[in-house]
């Protein structure tokens, strides 16, 4: 692989991995402030600890989704490196 598309996959890479964690940071905001608004509200305890197992379990989805997706990703491209480094070594077998 070419140095730019190289440098232009790792700053896809970069931006994935950026939007995965604001992503996790957000549903922990969500847990955390229905925690407490279990605790000092009138809120009913149980709807928020509803709403609190439906976030969970959209976190946990959501990022089974996002790591499926990346783990194909990351194994085509080091399929790709790897093929890359064999025609490299056979290129320089033949000229050296």
């Amino acid at each position: 692989m070419r140095s730019g598309r190289r440098k232009a996959y790792s700053r896809m890479q970069l931006e994935i991995y950026e939007q995965w964690y604001r992503i996790n940071a957000g549903f922990e905001q969500v847990l955390d402030s229905l925690k407490a608004l279990r605790r000092n509200s009138p809120f009913n305890a149980g709807e928020v600890d509803r709403f609190r197992k439906l976030a969970q379990k959209a976190r946990a989805a959501t990022n089974s989704y996002l790591a499926s997706v990346v783990e194909r990703a990351e194994t085509e491209q080091a399929g790709r490196l790897f093929q890359d480094r064999l025609r490299q070594e056979q290129t320089e077998e033949i000229g050296g």
